[in-house]
Formats: structure tokens, sequence, C-alpha cells
């Protein structure tokens, strides 16, 4: 018996889904070059990658890693390209922002003082922040070079609700556009308006060392941020936040800081167990927060962890943990095998629930379906958990190489994805075999994946089918019908000419 569902039940989606590339691209030139994010906007996606080449797709590279921005069409086809850069390398955490179908921010690192990058006065004399405001010609707005003597590592952005941007990340900086820095690391925050200037600052930290993460504007005008701590005393670190480990390197907690429109700490907590947790995500919900991160532990907070705690070289668990407003902790989960489990992307899903995409390297545990040939390729992997926590479907994309993924994730529905990466698999690379090409491709749910390509209609009946199936469309254009079966395996492509067709489904 064979189950068809038109585009007309897309809604009711149920639990065992199937996932199937509906379509991949792949972009790149000799040397090594990778995805790292990517937006829709106008009915195409824009795609910033990390880039080494100067060949191939790409062009005019200024010298080392520049930032390439690739425009494609929704089946991949390349429109449009451009690269942003200097001579000293730039790129790192690189991410593209949509403010409107015509505008972005693009954030990212740089070490250069040249090529599209404007002028800027020292002592930024290192890695620096650096934000372009950039429209759908590949033309800069603006762009602001940010940080100081030392260290300025960009790790997201936040378009706020007026049109600015804060760029977050962190930094070891004690001047230049820091204007407070306690010791060691420190999360940074920048606030720039629309046009360009500075309208605050604020850092987060210890005198010990603070990373990561994320920051999110709250429905009550405030911010929420999420990275990890290593629990020192000093700066505006609360030591009564229920930190879990004995401090210093390798020893961190998720830290969870909640402050107001103007920056005040309304609570900040503690999350973790002995050893290494940290915050990548974080969510507003009705009723609290969901937050992602990744988790070295089996004690304290954590719970259900699959490898081996404390041993960073078999990597850490996706770890998924929920608090409510006040930051009290409500249920938390471990999710993937014995070898490294990596999120950075999280999205909500019409049942209630999530979608986590990150990486694995497991194949064991959580984690079924790894393509790697050993523990040191890494997978893409996508994770569906219900509001409370609970595993319920879980997907491995990948090949025999390693597949990268940062932030390029696009959710076009709750089995619905686009995604930029690279990789080093040999058989899905264009332009030669030994670095990474970026790979675009969508991911889509099998088990409604019966689509007309030029109708409105479409008619499915008996369903589910014993033996014949007969497919009723309206219009009279020929339409291309292609049927999956319940795993993801090509069944069947059928020319429909006819406005009723039937199929042996038997």
């Amino acid at each position: 018996m064979i189950a068809i569902l038109s585009v007309f039940f897309l809604a009711n989606q149920s639990y065992g889904q199937a996932i199937a590339e509906r379509w991949h691209t792949c972009l790149g030139g000799s040397e090594w070059d990778e995805g790292s994010g990517i937006i829709e906007a106008g009915g195409s996606y824009w795609v910033v990658s990390n880039v080494e080449s100067s060949d191939g797709d790409i062009s005019n590279n200024h010298g080392r890693y520049d930032i390439w921005l690739a425009n494609i069409d929704s089946l991949g086809n390349l429109i449009f390209k451009t690269t942003f850069g200097g001579s000293m390398g730039d790129g790192g955490n690189t991410d593209i922002l949509k403010i409107n179908d015509s505008t972005f921010y693009i954030v990212a690192t740089t070490l250069s003082t040249d090529g599209n990058i404007s002028p800027y006065t020292p002592p930024k004399a290192s890695d620096n922040y650096w934000i372009l405001k950039v429209n759908t010609r590949g033309e800069i707005l603006w762009d602001k070079v940010l940080g100081g003597n030392r260290i300025d590592r960009i790790q997201n952005g936040l378009v706020t609700s007026d049109g600015g941007i804060i760029a977050f990340g962190y930094t070891n900086s004690e001047d230049g556009d820091i204007t407070q820095y306690f010791d060691d690391y420190d999360l940074w925050m920048v606030k720039l308006s629309g046009e360009g200037e500075i309208q605050w600052d604020f850092t987060l930290g210890s005198f010990s060392g603070e990373g990561g993460g994320s920051i999110k504007q709250t429905s009550d005008g405030g911010y929420i941020v999420i990275g990890h701590t290593s629990g020192g005393e000093g700066g505006n670190f609360d030591t009564t936040c229920n930190y879990h480990g004995p401090g210093g390197y390798g020893y961190t907690d998720a830290w969870v800081v909640k402050l107001d429109s103007l920056r005040n700490i309304e609570w900040q907590q503690c999350y973790g167990g002995y050893y290494h947790e940290g915050g990548t995500n974080i969510i507003e919900l009705e009723d609290g927060y969901i937050c992602l991160g990744d988790a070295n532990s089996d004690d304290g907070d954590v719970s259900g962890y699959h490898g081996y705690p404390g041993y960073p070289e078999f990597g850490p668990d996706i770890w998924v943990f929920k608090i409510d407003f006040g930051g009290n902790l409500l249920w938390q989960k471990c999710l993937g095998g014995t070898f490294m489990d990596y999120a950075n992307n999280l999205f909500t899903t019409s049942d209630g629930g999530f979608m986590i995409v990150g990486q694995t390297s497991s194949d064991d545990g959580d984690v079924e379906g790894y393509h790697g040939i050993n523990q040191l390729r890494d997978d893409v992997w996508l994770a569906k958990i219900t509001a409370d926590g609970e595993l319920t479907w879980q997907y491995c994309y990948g090949g025999a190489g390693k597949e990268y993924i940062y932030k390029g994730v696009w959710q076009k529905g709750d089995y619905n994805y686009v995604l930029a990466i690279g990789t080093d698999t040999d058989e899905w690379q264009c332009r030669g075999p030994m670095y990474p090409d970026v790979r675009v491709f969508e991911l889509g749910d099998t088990t409604t994946d019966v689509i007309p390509e030029y109708t409105t209609t479409l008619r499915v009946y008996p369903n589910p089918a014993q033996d014949w199936v007969t497919f009723e469309i309206g219009g009279n254009e020929p339409t291309t019908l292609i049927i999956y079966n319940h795993t993801g395996q090509l069944i069947e492509k059928l020319e429909l000419r006819d406005s009723r067709t039937s199929w042996n489904a038997g």
C-alpha cells in the first residue's frame, strides 16, 4: 500500500517525514570555499560564503579570504555574484541578515585595511568586526570596522526593530570602540543605526573568559543574550548565578543574560555541569525561552550525554534546554551520539516543537544514517523535537567527505529548508577534489511532495492506494508528477498530459 498526499495536505504533516533533496548547485573555484549564510529575498536566495578562490565562479578576490555574495534562483541557477574584502583576509563567522527584499546586512571579521574596507583609525590592529549594508546590485551602501587593539570577532548580528543592527561577538581589546573591558575575552555588542552610526556598545564579562553565542531582541523591548562563561569574579558577572564547574580553561557554563531596553541586567543564570557547556542560539516563546548549545558533562543540569564526559576529543552533544522568563530551568535534552554533535540553527515549527540543524560525526545514539567514512567527517544533521524536548525525527545529509555548516539555513516550512554549506565530498565538488566547494541545496518532505509544476489543483484517489490510483489535474499544461515512498526513495516520474491519469501503485 502506498499513501500519496497532495500539496493541499501540507498542514497535516505528521512525524516520520521522509526528507529528500529537491535540487542542488555547486559553486566555487579551485581553492577553499564554503557557504556560511543564506536568506530568501524577492523569490531568490542570497548566499554569503568565505572564499579563497579567484577562478571558477569567483572573481576579483582581494587577497587571502574574501566574502563572496551570490544570488541564485529558486532552483540554484547563479544570477549574480560579487566579492568584498581586502588583502589580509576577511570572513570568519560570516552571516547575511535581511532588512527587506532589496537591502541586507553582512557581518564578518576583517584583518584588512584596504580593498572594500573603508579607512579606519588605529588602534584597530588585529581582527575587527566588519559590518556592511548592501543592496541587490552588490553595492556597499556603507560599511563599518569596529574594535580595538587586539582580537574582536563577530559571532552574529541582529536586525533591530528600528532598522539598525547589533553586531555581537567577543573581544579582548581594551580601547578603540570598546568602552568597557573586564579581562581575558568578554562578550561585546555594538549597536549601529540604519545609517551606520554607533549608538551604543555594551560588554558582558568577568575577570575570566566569556564567549559565544547569540543575541535577540525581546518582546518587552529588551534583549536576551546566550553564550558561555568561565565563572570568574569581577565585571558584571554575578557569582551567585549557579556556575557549576571548577573554573579555568576548558570549564564553562552556558550563560544567559536578560537585559532591559537600556542594557540594565534584569537577571542572569548559568546552566551546565562540571565540564564544558556553551550557548549558541536562543528564541523567545510565549512562556519563556528555548536555548540551544553544546554539552560535554553528564551532571549538574545536564543528563543524557551520549559521549565520554570531559573528553573533548570525542566532542560535545547538542544541548537544548527551556527556561521560563525568570531564567528557571524547565527541561533539558542532550542530542547526538558518541562523537561530535554541534548546532547553531534553531527553528520553531507549527506543532509547537523545534527543528535543530547542525552537524554530526556520530553514528550511534540518536544519530542514524551517518555517511562519513570515519568520525573525522561531518554530516549535516536535522533533529526534530517536540515542545517538551523529545526527539521524534532525525536526518543525516552528507557524503564520504566533510560537510561544513554554520548559519547557512533558511526555513521554508517545518520540513523544508534551503542550506548553504561547504563540502569536500569528491562527487559533490565542481572545481576539483582538493578543497571544499560551496553547495546550496533544498531539502523537502517527500511524503507530501506531489507537486504539479503548472497546475493549481490536484485530486488523488483512492488515497491510500492498494493497486491503482487516479490523478486528476485542473488546467491544460503538461505536468510532471514525482512520487516518493516513505523512505524518500524515488518511485515514479509521471508525465500528466491528460486531465485524468491512472497509475499502477502495486
